[in-house]
């Protein structure tokens, strides 16, 4: 199986998070990354109600809080769920698409081209070029009063792809997604 520096990759028998996986992320991931303080907006699962768990594996020099988002709320005022998350499935969307459409020799449904496809985003994603997209995600969500202008990712990786169509009287190019000579992404995926 891929592994890369920027996935934490685990799974559970149901494909759901559980009450371990959840303490294991917090312990491996989480706590790892943070320094000084951390403020750690969840949902209303349940799994996130045994704070106790938690706080016994954070660093003792680290502050840190849990907040709850409310049941049926969290695309409302979770940042990653108002905007960033939409807008990292439309790449991965915008790419499946281009290997699909281009015949291309890649199987986009096997675990390991998933895995390098998400690490490779996530990577994309963290690029400075973005950060105001991250910001402006906290703004729509009503934690902040200053808007920002920020960067589409799928417009800014994607609209230089430009060319003819490939296939005569194309239906993917009357709605929108068009078939053109474009990069080869073999090397990122294989």
């Amino acid at each position: 199986m891929f592994k890369a520096d920027n996935l934490y990759v685990t799974a559970s028998p149901s494909g759901k998070m559980t009450k371990k996986l959840y303490l294991e992320w917090s312990e491996k991931v989480l706590f790892s990354h943070m320094e000084e303080r951390c403020s750690f907006l969840a949902g209303s699962w349940k799994i996130f109600t045994d704070q106790d768990s938690v706080i016994e594996l954070k660093p003792e020099e680290l502050e840190y809080e849990m907040l709850t988002i409310p049941p049926k709320v969290t695309g409302q005022i979770q940042p990653l769920h108002v905007l960033c998350i939409r807008m990292y499935k439309g790449c991965f969307k915008k790419i499946s698409d281009f290997v699909f459409l281009h015949d291309l020799p890649v199987q986009v449904h096997r675990l390991d081209v998933i895995l390098r496809l998400r690490s490779l985003l996530y990577q994309q994603f963290q690029s400075p070029r973005f950060e105001n997209l991250i910001a402006e995600a906290w703004h729509k969500s009503g934690y902040t009063d200053e808007r920002f202008m920020y960067v589409n990712p799928a417009k800014f990786m994607f609209d230089k792809l430009k060319g003819s169509c490939l296939h005569e009287n194309c239906r993917h190019c009357s709605s929108g997604l068009r078939v053109v000579q474009g990069p080869s992404l073999l090397p990122s995926l294989l």
